[in-house]
């Protein structure tokens, strides 16, 4: 089974995950962080720089069994992990964190934790809005006449809007760029996230921040910055907080081409 084939099936297995749910149902705020931990330590620094507040605030870690045993008896204990980020009385976040994954399992993991999501207590009477956040390098990121450039030195932010509109996915919008029509995304988690979530038509902003990848000290400054300014519309449009630098000590940057890696899925974009 060819990729397509095998996101095709993975959008339709959504009803059967309901059937045959075994677990509690997740309990999500109006704001869902869907965070995947790259290689990279982008995620992860994300995740870590983000709180309900600067004031004291708490943090309630949860266990997300993503019962991925029936694809590969490797990943029966497979788990993922939910925090919710609280502020007094206020849950004011759900981070759902999802650990470095390869195809194809990964494509079943984004589903499986997708599924989790639509089927969700809600804690407050918003329909949840999911913001997902995509440090990608400049390299996988491609019109059809080559490499995404700009005419300036900063690099975008771009937004893609999924499903119904809500007030977080048009201040997300505001603060964003819209992609060019012809973007081809060669980023294998953002590209099969891409396409798994709008087969569900759940209400989603995906943030994309371009990366270089480079050794050199310019350059992780740059990316450092990429990393501070998703993490700040993030928080701004969501009414929680980020914190610059408890993002920093949890980034670790390497040393990686940004051409390296297998073969491109798809170019879902367009």
């Amino acid at each position: 089974m060819d990729l397509e084939e095998n996101l095709e099936s993975l959008s339709l297995q959504n009803s059967d995950e309901s059937q045959s749910r075994k677990l509690q149902r997740m309990k999500v705020a109006s704001n869902v962080f869907f965070i995947y931990h790259d290689e990279d330590g982008f995620g992860n620094a994300i995740a870590q720089g983000l709180s309900p507040t600067p004031h004291p605030y708490s943090k309630v870690f949860e266990s997300l069994h993503m019962g991925l045993g029936k694809y590969d008896p490797r990943y029966l204990n497979l788990t993922g992990s939910v925090t919710q980020l609280i502020y007094g009385d206020n849950v004011k976040a759900t981070m759902v964190l999802l650990r470095h994954l390869d195809p194809p399992v990964l494509s079943h993991a984004i589903n499986s934790v997708l599924a989790k999501i639509a089927d969700a207590e809600y804690i407050s009477s918003t329909v949840p809005t999911i913001i997902a956040p995509f440090l990608v390098p400049a390299s996988k990121l491609k019109l059809e006449g080559g490499l995404l450039t700009t005419n300036s030195s900063k690099r975008p932010l771009y937004g893609i809007q999924v499903g119904p509109g809500t007030d977080v996915s048009r201040a997300i919008a505001a603060k964003t760029q819209k992609p060019p029509p012809s973007l081809q995304i060669h980023y294998e988690p953002l590209a099969c996230f891409l396409h798994l979530v709008r087969s569900a038509n759940l209400p989603a902003s995906i943030i994309i921040g371009q990366i270089s990848q480079s050794p050199l000290n310019q350059a992780l400054s740059e990316d450092l910055e990429t990393l501070y300014e998703v993490g700040e519309v993030m928080a701004s449009t969501t009414g929680t907080y980020f914190q610059r630098e408890q993002s920093k000590t949890n980034w670790i940057p390497t040393a990686k081409s940004g051409s390296g890696g297998g073969e491109p899925w798809r170019a879902f974009y367009g």
